[in-house]
């Protein structure tokens, strides 16, 4: 379980109102069945806190006909604003621009602030990406990542790798979550799931403890409760700075919402 959070307000007191956006970051390892709905969810529970919420969906290339990061990487500015309704959120293709940030790696806090100019202020933003891109931008630094998995086959041997990188070549500590579809039986009848069979690896061959959640998948855009809240809140308190020049914990309470898109562009 998560540290238990009376309500949604008491989990952001004392967190410092700091200007500028913030990142937390999901692991892309192949397994969409989990990371499509923990994304999903994730920014659901992020809207309903008040937060606007980017996803840099580096599974995605950006074009013409359908622009993104390189785009705003080029222009250094936000086109968007116009288009911003209520309780929302947006995905931007990613690959070509986080690549081209992966290519100067040396220059990570000079990448993060230009990453924080790109978007508003006491905002979120959610590097969405396979490993290998990750760790130039975020490596070694405070934040948690999120690697989710399912009963998918192959999903223990494509999470692990990804693990493996994260803790070894990162330094990063991410958190596992196991994504339980609605037809499954509840979490305690299960047997040894791929997030526990993960931690265990972990443990035994990495010498690294890992925590893994069970997350329930949810179809309503209802306000979420439980555990996917709890996360989010978890998430904020360790998210990157993208205005700072350090990699510290801790967020600002802004934001109205961005205009809606209800799928993850490309990602499946």
């Amino acid at each position: 379980m998560l540290d238990y959070f009376a309500n949604q307000a008491s989990g952001l007191i004392g967190l410092g109102a700091q200007p500028g956006p913030r990142m937390m970051a999901v692991v892309s390892h192949g397994d969409e069945q989990a990371e499509l709905p923990l994304l999903w969810q994730l920014c659901l529970a992020l809207v309903n806190f008040g937060y606007t919420v980017t996803v840099l969906d580096a599974t995605t290339q950006e074009s013409e006909s359908n622009p993104g990061l390189a785009q705003l990487l080029e222009d250094s500015r936000w086109s968007g604003d116009e288009d911003r309704q209520p309780g929302a959120w947006t995905v931007l293709p990613a690959a070509t621009g986080v690549q081209g940030l992966c290519a100067a790696p040396l220059q990570k806090s000079q990448n993060l602030r230009q990453l924080g100019h790109l978007f508003p202020q006491g905002s979120v933003v959610i590097l969405y990406c396979k490993v290998e891109w990750m760790i130039p931008l975020i490596g070694d630094c405070a934040i948690e990542p999120l690697l989710a998995v399912s009963p998918m086959r192959n999903s223990l041997l494509t999470s692990y790798l990804a693990l493996k990188r994260l803790l070894i070549t990162g330094k990063l500590k991410p958190t596992i979550v196991n994504m339980i579809p609605d037809s499954s039986p509840a979490p305690s009848t299960h047997p040894q799931s791929v997030a526990a069979s993960l931690s265990e690896c972990a443990k035994r061959f990495l010498g690294h403890e890992v925590k893994a959640f069970d997350i329930a998948e949810q179809h309503s855009e209802e306000p979420l409760y439980g555990e996917t809240q709890r996360l989010a809140l978890r998430l904020l308190e360790s998210a990157v700075a993208l205005n700072a020049d350090h990699h510290s914990g801790g967020t600002g309470l802004h934001g109205a919402q961005f205009r809606h898109i209800d799928h993850f562009a490309g990602s499946h």
